[in-house]
Protein backbone atom coordinates (compact mmCIF):
# COMPACT_ATOMS: atom_id res chain seq x y z
CA UNK A 1 0.00 0.00 0.00
CA UNK A 2 1.23 3.23 -1.27
CA UNK A 3 0.94 5.60 1.33
CA UNK A 4 1.22 9.80 0.16
CA UNK A 5 3.44 12.38 1.57
CA UNK A 6 0.17 13.96 2.25
CA UNK A 7 -1.48 11.18 4.58
CA UNK A 8 2.23 11.29 6.37
CA UNK A 9 1.84 15.11 6.54
CA UNK A 10 -2.16 14.96 8.03
CA UNK A 11 -0.98 12.03 10.90
CA UNK A 12 1.70 14.22 11.32
CA UNK A 13 -0.01 17.38 12.20
CA UNK A 14 -3.04 15.55 13.82
CA UNK A 15 -0.31 14.02 16.40
CA UNK A 16 2.08 17.13 16.82
CA UNK A 17 -1.63 19.00 17.42
CA UNK A 18 -2.75 16.58 20.62
CA UNK A 19 1.23 17.21 21.98
CA UNK A 20 0.92 20.57 22.16
CA UNK A 21 -2.66 20.37 23.22
CA UNK A 22 -1.02 18.02 26.25
CA UNK A 23 1.56 20.85 26.60
CA UNK A 24 -0.42 23.55 27.00
CA UNK A 25 -2.54 21.59 29.81
CA UNK A 26 0.37 20.24 31.45
CA UNK A 27 1.72 24.23 31.54
CA UNK A 28 -1.81 25.71 33.01
CA UNK A 29 -1.86 23.24 35.65
CA UNK A 30 1.54 23.86 36.85
CA UNK A 31 1.24 27.75 36.40
CA UNK A 32 -2.26 27.65 38.03
CA UNK A 33 -1.88 24.70 40.25
CA UNK A 34 -5.59 23.50 39.60
CA UNK A 35 -6.55 20.26 38.11
CA UNK A 36 -8.85 21.26 35.76
CA UNK A 37 -9.97 24.89 34.77
CA UNK A 38 -13.51 23.98 33.11
CA UNK A 39 -15.85 21.97 34.60
CA UNK A 40 -15.91 19.71 31.18
CA UNK A 41 -12.49 18.94 31.84
CA UNK A 42 -13.30 17.03 34.83
CA UNK A 43 -17.32 16.68 35.51
CA UNK A 44 -17.15 13.90 38.37
CA UNK A 45 -13.90 16.36 39.94
CA UNK A 46 -15.59 19.50 39.79
CA UNK A 47 -19.26 18.77 40.79
CA UNK A 48 -17.57 17.34 44.27
CA UNK A 49 -15.67 20.64 44.27
CA UNK A 50 -18.75 22.83 43.81
CA UNK A 51 -21.15 20.85 46.92
CA UNK A 52 -17.57 21.82 48.87
CA UNK A 53 -17.42 25.36 47.80
CA UNK A 54 -21.42 25.68 48.83
CA UNK A 55 -20.57 23.99 52.23
CA UNK A 56 -17.78 26.53 52.68
CA UNK A 57 -19.89 29.84 51.72
CA UNK A 58 -22.35 28.53 54.23
CA UNK A 59 -19.67 27.92 56.73
CA UNK A 60 -18.40 31.11 56.29
CA UNK A 61 -21.88 32.48 56.53
CA UNK A 62 -22.98 30.42 60.18
CA UNK A 63 -19.69 32.01 61.40
CA UNK A 64 -20.41 35.75 61.02
CA UNK A 65 -23.62 34.50 62.32
CA UNK A 66 -22.02 33.37 65.74
CA UNK A 67 -19.73 36.37 66.05
CA UNK A 68 -22.04 38.65 65.59
CA UNK A 69 -24.57 36.52 67.93
CA UNK A 70 -21.26 36.46 70.51
CA UNK A 71 -20.98 40.23 70.20
CA UNK A 72 -24.34 41.30 71.00
CA UNK A 73 -24.20 38.71 73.89
CA UNK A 74 -21.14 39.86 75.29
CA UNK A 75 -22.85 43.63 75.27
CA UNK A 76 -25.87 41.93 76.79
CA UNK A 77 -23.64 40.54 79.62
CA UNK A 78 -21.27 43.27 80.35
CA UNK A 79 -24.97 45.86 80.73
CA UNK A 80 -26.26 43.31 83.04
CA UNK A 81 -23.01 43.16 84.83
CA UNK A 82 -23.51 46.92 85.05
CA UNK A 83 -26.77 46.50 86.72
CA UNK A 84 -25.98 43.73 89.18
CA UNK A 85 -23.20 45.78 90.48
CA UNK A 86 -25.67 48.85 90.65
CA UNK A 87 -27.60 47.02 92.76
CA UNK A 88 -24.74 45.37 95.26
CA UNK A 89 -24.07 49.30 95.87
CA UNK A 90 -27.93 49.72 96.32
CA UNK A 91 -28.38 46.87 98.73
CA UNK A 92 -25.70 48.05 100.74
CA UNK A 93 -27.56 51.61 101.41
CA UNK A 94 -30.83 50.27 101.62
CA UNK A 95 -29.17 48.18 104.75
CA UNK A 96 -27.75 51.13 106.45
CA UNK A 97 -31.10 52.83 105.76
CA UNK A 98 -33.41 50.35 107.17
CA UNK A 99 -31.42 50.22 110.68
CA UNK A 100 -33.44 52.07 113.80
CA UNK A 101 -30.56 54.28 114.50
CA UNK A 102 -30.34 55.93 110.96
CA UNK A 103 -31.89 59.56 111.02
CA UNK A 104 -34.67 60.58 108.69
CA UNK A 105 -32.04 63.48 107.28
CA UNK A 106 -29.65 60.45 106.21
CA UNK A 107 -32.26 58.09 104.99
CA UNK A 108 -33.47 61.28 102.70
CA UNK A 109 -30.05 61.42 101.30
CA UNK A 110 -30.14 57.05 100.72
CA UNK A 111 -33.25 57.69 99.39
CA UNK A 112 -31.93 60.05 96.97
CA UNK A 113 -29.00 57.96 96.20
CA UNK A 114 -31.17 55.21 95.60
CA UNK A 115 -32.82 57.12 92.72
CA UNK A 116 -30.01 57.99 91.11
CA UNK A 117 -29.35 54.12 91.31
CA UNK A 118 -32.73 53.50 89.48
CA UNK A 119 -31.96 56.19 86.79
CA UNK A 120 -28.33 54.25 86.17
CA UNK A 121 -30.00 51.06 86.11
CA UNK A 122 -32.68 52.41 83.35
CA UNK A 123 -29.90 53.43 81.81
CA UNK A 124 -28.01 50.21 81.61
CA UNK A 125 -30.58 48.51 80.30
CA UNK A 126 -31.55 51.11 77.46
CA UNK A 127 -28.05 50.19 76.30
CA UNK A 128 -27.01 49.65 72.28
CA UNK A 129 -24.91 47.91 69.97
CA UNK A 130 -24.98 49.74 67.07
CA UNK A 131 -28.46 51.05 66.43
CA UNK A 132 -29.88 47.92 67.72
CA UNK A 133 -31.47 48.04 71.26
CA UNK A 134 -30.02 45.12 73.56
CA UNK A 135 -33.22 44.19 75.95
CA UNK A 136 -35.49 45.10 73.36
CA UNK A 137 -36.73 41.30 72.44
CA UNK A 138 -37.90 41.90 69.24
CA UNK A 139 -37.81 45.20 68.98
CA UNK A 140 -34.63 46.82 68.93
CA UNK A 141 -35.43 49.80 67.02
CA UNK A 142 -36.66 51.76 69.92
CA UNK A 143 -36.29 52.11 73.66
CA UNK A 144 -37.44 49.61 75.49
CA UNK A 145 -37.57 51.07 79.33
CA UNK A 146 -38.64 54.47 80.48
CA UNK A 147 -39.71 55.75 83.97
CA UNK A 148 -42.81 57.46 83.60
CA UNK A 149 -44.28 59.14 86.83
CA UNK A 150 -41.62 57.26 88.92
CA UNK A 151 -42.82 53.90 87.48
CA UNK A 152 -40.93 51.81 85.09
CA UNK A 153 -42.74 51.10 81.55
CA UNK A 154 -41.36 48.35 79.18
CA UNK A 155 -42.74 49.68 75.55
CA UNK A 156 -45.23 51.77 77.24
CA UNK A 157 -46.56 49.10 79.33
CA UNK A 158 -46.54 49.38 82.97
CA UNK A 159 -44.21 46.24 84.43
CA UNK A 160 -46.48 46.47 88.06
CA UNK A 161 -49.47 46.31 86.64
CA UNK A 162 -52.48 44.29 87.72
CA UNK A 163 -54.08 44.02 84.47
CA UNK A 164 -54.71 40.17 83.23
CA UNK A 165 -54.88 41.89 79.70
CA UNK A 166 -50.73 43.76 80.12
CA UNK A 167 -49.69 41.22 81.99
CA UNK A 168 -50.41 38.66 79.02
CA UNK A 169 -48.93 40.80 77.12
CA UNK A 170 -46.05 41.25 79.09
CA UNK A 171 -45.61 37.29 79.16
CA UNK A 172 -45.33 37.05 75.80
CA UNK A 173 -42.53 39.53 75.21
CA UNK A 174 -40.28 37.46 77.79
CA UNK A 175 -40.62 35.05 75.31
CA UNK A 176 -39.29 37.00 72.08
CA UNK A 177 -37.98 35.17 69.44
CA UNK A 178 -35.25 36.58 67.01
CA UNK A 179 -33.71 33.08 65.03
CA UNK A 180 -30.58 32.87 63.18
CA UNK A 181 -29.32 29.84 61.60
CA UNK A 182 -25.87 28.76 63.08
CA UNK A 183 -25.57 25.62 60.97
CA UNK A 184 -27.27 22.94 63.09
CA UNK A 185 -29.79 21.89 60.09
CA UNK A 186 -32.43 25.08 59.80
CA UNK A 187 -35.74 23.55 59.10
CA UNK A 188 -39.38 24.50 59.52
CA UNK A 189 -42.56 22.57 60.48
CA UNK A 190 -46.00 23.75 59.34
CA UNK A 191 -44.41 26.89 58.24
CA UNK A 192 -42.42 27.66 61.79
CA UNK A 193 -39.10 27.34 62.13
CA UNK A 194 -37.45 24.38 64.20
CA UNK A 195 -36.26 26.13 67.15
CA UNK A 196 -34.00 23.07 67.83
CA UNK A 197 -32.50 24.05 64.43
CA UNK A 198 -31.65 28.26 64.72
CA UNK A 199 -30.59 29.59 67.61
CA UNK A 200 -33.01 32.85 69.49
CA UNK A 201 -30.74 36.06 70.21
CA UNK A 202 -33.74 37.75 71.55
CA UNK A 203 -33.52 39.28 75.17
CA UNK A 204 -35.98 40.64 76.64
CA UNK A 205 -34.80 43.27 79.63
CA UNK A 206 -38.10 41.86 81.33
CA UNK A 207 -36.18 38.66 82.38
CA UNK A 208 -33.26 40.96 83.63
CA UNK A 209 -35.00 43.44 85.98
CA UNK A 210 -38.69 41.27 86.76
CA UNK A 211 -42.04 42.28 85.97
CA UNK A 212 -46.03 41.74 87.90
CA UNK A 213 -46.18 40.83 90.97
CA UNK A 214 -45.99 37.68 93.46
CA UNK A 215 -48.69 37.89 96.22
CA UNK A 216 -49.59 41.12 96.35
CA UNK A 217 -45.31 42.14 96.06
CA UNK A 218 -43.72 44.16 93.05
CA UNK A 219 -41.36 41.80 91.60
CA UNK A 220 -39.15 45.00 89.34
CA UNK A 221 -36.43 45.70 90.68
CA UNK A 222 -36.16 49.18 89.94
CA UNK A 223 -39.39 49.85 91.07
CA UNK A 224 -38.44 47.86 94.32
CA UNK A 225 -35.70 50.49 94.40
CA UNK A 226 -38.83 53.71 94.59
CA UNK A 227 -41.26 51.72 96.73
CA UNK A 228 -37.81 51.32 99.12
CA UNK A 229 -36.49 55.40 98.47
CA UNK A 230 -40.26 56.13 99.29
CA UNK A 231 -40.70 54.48 102.56
CA UNK A 232 -37.08 55.94 103.43
CA UNK A 233 -38.23 59.61 103.16
CA UNK A 234 -41.39 58.93 105.91
CA UNK A 235 -41.04 59.83 109.29
CA UNK A 236 -41.46 57.73 110.49
CA UNK A 237 -40.40 55.12 108.46
CA UNK A 238 -42.56 51.76 108.37
CA UNK A 239 -39.51 49.50 109.64
CA UNK A 240 -41.63 46.08 108.98
CA UNK A 241 -42.54 47.18 105.36
CA UNK A 242 -38.74 48.38 104.64
CA UNK A 243 -37.66 44.80 105.80
CA UNK A 244 -40.09 43.06 103.65
CA UNK A 245 -39.19 45.76 100.62
CA UNK A 246 -35.29 44.83 101.32
CA UNK A 247 -35.85 41.02 100.59
CA UNK A 248 -37.87 41.82 97.70
CA UNK A 249 -35.04 43.51 96.40
CA UNK A 250 -32.59 40.83 97.55
CA UNK A 251 -34.79 38.19 95.65
CA UNK A 252 -34.70 40.27 92.69
CA UNK A 253 -30.87 41.32 92.65
CA UNK A 254 -30.68 37.05 92.80
CA UNK A 255 -32.97 36.85 89.80
CA UNK A 256 -30.76 39.23 87.61
CA UNK A 257 -27.65 36.93 88.62
CA UNK A 258 -29.45 34.18 87.21
CA UNK A 259 -30.16 35.87 84.42
CA UNK A 260 -26.31 36.94 83.77
CA UNK A 261 -25.32 32.98 84.27
CA UNK A 262 -27.88 32.03 81.62
CA UNK A 263 -26.41 34.81 78.72
CA UNK A 264 -23.35 33.33 79.89
CA UNK A 265 -23.68 29.90 79.45
CA UNK A 266 -25.07 31.17 76.12
CA UNK A 267 -21.69 33.02 75.07
CA UNK A 268 -20.09 29.81 76.30
CA UNK A 269 -22.03 28.03 73.42
CA UNK A 270 -21.66 30.48 70.87
CA UNK A 271 -17.89 30.66 71.75
CA UNK A 272 -17.82 25.94 71.14
CA UNK A 273 -19.88 26.43 68.61
CA UNK A 274 -17.83 28.82 66.40
CA UNK A 275 -14.72 26.81 67.15
CA UNK A 276 -16.69 24.03 65.90
CA UNK A 277 -17.80 25.92 62.18
CA UNK A 278 -14.43 26.95 62.11
CA UNK A 279 -12.66 23.52 62.48
CA UNK A 280 -15.61 22.41 60.07
CA UNK A 281 -14.50 24.92 57.26
CA UNK A 282 -10.88 24.30 58.02
CA UNK A 283 -11.38 20.86 56.97
CA UNK A 284 -13.67 21.76 54.24
CA UNK A 285 -11.10 24.18 52.35
CA UNK A 286 -8.82 21.24 52.91
CA UNK A 287 -10.80 18.33 50.85
CA UNK A 288 -11.28 21.76 48.22
CA UNK A 289 -7.49 22.11 48.12
CA UNK A 290 -7.03 17.70 47.46
CA UNK A 291 -9.99 18.03 45.03
CA UNK A 292 -9.09 21.29 42.57
CA UNK A 293 -5.32 21.80 43.33
CA UNK A 294 -2.54 19.08 42.09
CA UNK A 295 0.40 17.73 43.23
CA UNK A 296 3.20 20.27 42.33
CA UNK A 297 5.73 17.66 42.05
CA UNK A 298 4.06 15.51 39.85
CA UNK A 299 2.69 18.44 37.70
CA UNK A 300 6.05 19.43 37.19
CA UNK A 301 6.90 16.20 36.07
CA UNK A 302 4.11 15.63 33.68
CA UNK A 303 4.83 18.86 32.25
CA UNK A 304 8.95 18.10 31.29
CA UNK A 305 7.13 14.56 29.92
CA UNK A 306 4.78 16.64 27.93
CA UNK A 307 7.82 19.33 26.72
CA UNK A 308 10.35 16.33 26.29
CA UNK A 309 7.36 14.51 23.99
CA UNK A 310 6.94 17.84 22.29
CA UNK A 311 10.62 18.42 21.73
CA UNK A 312 10.33 14.87 20.14
CA UNK A 313 7.94 15.55 18.14
CA UNK A 314 9.19 18.59 16.13
CA UNK A 315 12.58 16.54 15.63
CA UNK A 316 10.82 13.11 13.86
CA UNK A 317 9.06 16.44 12.02
CA UNK A 318 12.36 17.37 10.92
CA UNK A 319 13.38 14.12 9.72
CA UNK A 320 10.30 13.11 7.42
CA UNK A 321 9.14 16.83 6.12
CA UNK A 322 10.53 18.93 4.19
CA UNK A 323 12.86 22.39 5.93
CA UNK A 324 10.01 24.61 4.49
CA UNK A 325 7.55 22.78 6.48
CA UNK A 326 9.41 22.67 9.66
CA UNK A 327 10.14 26.36 9.43
CA UNK A 328 6.52 27.06 8.95
CA UNK A 329 5.44 24.94 12.24
CA UNK A 330 8.48 27.27 14.26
Amino acid sequence: MRITTNQVLSNYQTNLSKTTAELDTARNRVLTKRNFMKASEDPASAAVAYKLRKEYIETGDHIENVKDASSQFDAVESSAIEMSTIAKKANALILEGITGTTSLESRKTIATSLRQMQESIVMSANSKLGESFLFGGQTTDSTPFEMVDGKLQYFGLDVSSTDPAVQTKLKEMTNATVYVDLGFGLSFTSGKIDTNSAFNVAVSGLNALGFGQSDGKEQNLVNILGSIADELEKDPADSQKLDGLSKQFTESSSKLADFITSIGTKSNFLELTQTRLEDNQFTLNEKIVSVENVDLAAAITDYSWAQYAYNSALKVGNSILSQSFIDFMR
